[in-house]
């Protein structure tokens, strides 16, 4: 078997568990209809980004909680990652935008090893019976991940950081969980 289709089938495999790991219920601390409305806010902006000209798309990951865009990944420029931020801005119903967009080169195995360390967090996730899983989103870039959602409280907030921060490859964390429930 040739070098290049043992790399595409490891990545395969690893794409496969990737997306099992990290898929989860929905989550129970946001109404169904928010969750709907993010959704639709997620899809403009990903549907915007492919249209535009300055931005890979495929480089930029896109997630939106309570209205609240959460730009992840690797771009090629510092023009890429501020179009991208003002794409996600110019969109309706978007009430903030968190720009985590680094500007560098990504390798395939640099990518894989993000879907592996964000695979990792996401099943000790899963595996703590103290944490509601689906209420946490996990996306890792370059090693530095953003846990993003909301818990019921502190000390969640505080262990899914620690669970992820004592993650093999993980450099730094950015956890933008909220605690509580929204206020409508």
């Amino acid at each position: 078997m040739s070098m290049k289709r043992v790399v595409v089938v490891a990545a395969g495999s690893v794409i496969g568990f990737g997306l099992l790991a990290l898929a989860g219920c929905a989550s129970s601390m946001v109404p169904k209809d928010t969750r709907q409305a993010d959704s639709a806010i997620t899809s403009v902006i990903q549907e915007s980004l492919q249209a535009n000209e300055k931005v890979k798309a495929r480089q930029v990951e896109v997630q939106t909680r309570e209205g609240v865009v959460f730009l992840t990944g690797v771009v090629d420029t510092e023009e890429a990652r501020r179009e991208a931020g003002r794409i996600a801005w110019r969109t309706q119903d978007v009430e903030g935008v968190v720009n985590e967009l680094t500007v560098g080169e990504r390798t395939v195995g640099s990518w894989l090893d993000d879907v592996m360390i964000s695979s990792k967090v996401k099943s000790k996730l899963i595996d703590n019976s103290n944490i509601k899983a689906g209420d946490i989103d996990v996306s890792s870039s370059q090693g530095v991940v953003t846990l993003i959602g909301r818990v019921s409280s502190e000390a969640i907030k505080s262990n899914a950081e620690r669970i992820a921060r004592d993650t093999s490859g993980v450099k730094d964390v950015n956890n933008e969980l909220t605690v509580g429930t929204k206020k409508f």
